[in-house]
C-alpha cells in the first residue's frame, strides 16, 4: 500500500518528501514507536546483522549476583571440558588398537574369535560400541560448550570484568526471526511486536543479563564487549555515553538503516505524552484501513515530513497549510477530514512530533 503513495499525488514541492522512509515505503518515513538511530551509535551498530532484532539495556543489579551467575557456568563448563579431556586422553591408548583391528592387524585389544565364548565376545562388543556412542555423544553434544563459554562469556567477562553498571545486548534467535517479513513486520506482525515488548518489560529486565538467555532471545557477547569499548573511550573525551544504551529496541531496514525504540524513554512524563500522541496516531491509521484507505494515512504522513523538514520547522503557517492540504487530499478520496481530526488527534503539532 505504501508503496502506490510514493506514485500517487504527494505535497506539491515534494520530490522526495523529507528523505525518512518506512519499513515498507521510500517516502513515509520509520513507524512510530521508532526512529532512525543516531549516528554516534554507528560504531556499535555496523557489525551487527541487518537480519537480527537486537535488545539493549542497562544491567544494575549487583556485582555479586553477577558473579554467582558467572560462577555456576564456570563449575559446569570446566567439569564438562575435563571430563572430555579424560575421555581423549583414554582415547589416546584406545582408538589407535581399535583402527588396527579394522584394518587387519594385531593390536592390544585383538581377540582369539575362535577361543572366546559367545557370551564373553559379546560383552566385549556392546563395552566397544557403548565407548564409542558414550565418546561420540560426549563430541557431538557437550564439546561445543566449553567452545562457546570460552569464545563467549569468558571473553566478555575477561574484556569488562564485573561493574556495577553493564551493557546487556541481546540478538533475536534465528529459530523466529528468520520467519519475520523484512522491511514489513514492523507494521504488520503485532505477534512479533508483542514478543519484543514482552523482553522489555521492566520485570523482565530486572534480571541479570546472563539470566535472559531464553528460547527467543541469546546474549551477543562481542556486541557487549564493543558496546563497554565505545563507554571506556570517554574517558578520553570520545567514544559512546552510557546512558545511549538504556533501554531500546534495534531493528534494520533497507530503506532507513538501522531504526531504534528508545523504550525507556515511554516512562519518563515527555515519553507519556509521546506515547498518547502515537496512539492517536495509529488508532487513526487503524480507522483509515478499516476503510481501505490506508494508503491515504502514508500519504498524510508524507506530508507532515515534508512541511516539518523545512528551513524553521513546523512553525504555525506550515501547520495551516498541512491541514489545508491535508483536507484536499481527503476531500479527493471522500472522507470527512475534519471528522477524523476531532476524533482522533488533538493538533497537528502533537501529530508532526509523533508521525515524524
Amino acid at each position: 500500500m505504501a508503496k502506490k503513495s510514493s506514485r500517487r499525488r504527494t505535497p506539491a514541492s515534494t520530490p522526495a518528501s523529507s528523505g525518512a522512509s518506512t519499513p515498507s515505503s521510500v517516502s513515509s518515513g520509520p513507524i512510530p514507536p521508532f526512529t532512525k538511530a543516531p549516528s554516534i551509535l554507528n560504531p556499535f551498530l555496523d557489525p551487527l546483522s541487518p537480519e537480527e532484532v537486537y535488545l539493549v539495556h542497562i544491567d544494575t543489579s549487583a556485582t555479586e549476583l553477577k558473579w554467582q551467575t558467572f560462577t555456576v557456568p564456570t563449575v559446569v563448563n570446566v567439569v564438562v571440558a575435563a571430563v572430555i579431556a579424560l575421555r581423549v586422553y583414554w582415547g589416546f591408548s584406545t582408538y589407535p588398537a581399535l583402527v588396527a583391528i579394522l584394518v587387519g592387524m594385531e593390536s592390544s585389544l585383538s581377540v582369539d574369535v575362535a577361543s572366546t565364548p559367545w557370551t564373553e565376545l559379546a560383552q566385549i562388543t556392546l563395552r566397544r560400541v557403548g565407548t564409542i556412542l558414550i565418546d561420540y555423544y560426549l563430541v557431538t553434544l557437550f564439546l561445543s560448550w566449553p567452545i562457546h563459554f570460552l569464545l563467549g562469556p569468558v571473553r566478555w567477562r575477561r574484556a569488562i570484568g564485573f561493574r556495577d553498571r553493564e551493557i546487556i545486548v541481546r540478538r533475536s534467535q534465528r529459530s523466529w526471526s528468520k520467519k519475520l517479513e523484512r522491511n514489513k513486520w514492523i507494521r504488520d506482525n503485532d505477534a512479533m511486536r508483542d514478543k519484543i515488548v514482552a523482553a522489555v518489560t521492566p520485570e523482565r529486565i530486572g534480571k541479570t543479563g546472563y539470566l535472559l538467555v531464553d528460547e527467543d532471545w541469546n546474549l551477543d557477547y562481542s556486541a557487549m564487549v564493543r558496546a563497554h569499548a565505545l563507554v571506556d573511550l570517554t574517558r578520553k573525551g570520545e567514544g559512546v555515553q552510557l546512558d545511549e544504551f538504556r533501554t531500546a529496541v534495534l531493528v534494520h531496514t533497507d530503506s532507513d538503516g538501522w531504526l531504534i525504540w528508545r523504550v525507556a524513554d515511554e516512562n519518563t512524563p515527555a515519553g507519556r505524552q509521546k506515547s498518547a500522541q502515537r496512539d492517536q496516531i495509529l488508532a487513526f491509521r487503524e480507522r483509515l484501513t478499516a476503510m481501505g484507505k490506508e494508503d491515504l494515512f502514508f500519504r498524510w504522513v508524507e506530508l507532515v515530513q515534508w512541511e516539518s523538514s523545512q528551513p524553521g520547522g513546523f512553525t504555525p503557517e506550515r501547520q495551516r497549510s498541512a491541514m489545508v492540504q491535508a483536507k484536499q487530499m481527503f476531500d479527493e478520496e471522500n472522507v470527512d477530514f475534519s471528522q477524523f481530526w476531532d476524533d482522533e488527534l488533538v493538533g497537528m503539532a502533537g501529530a508532526e512530533e509523533t508521525a515524524t
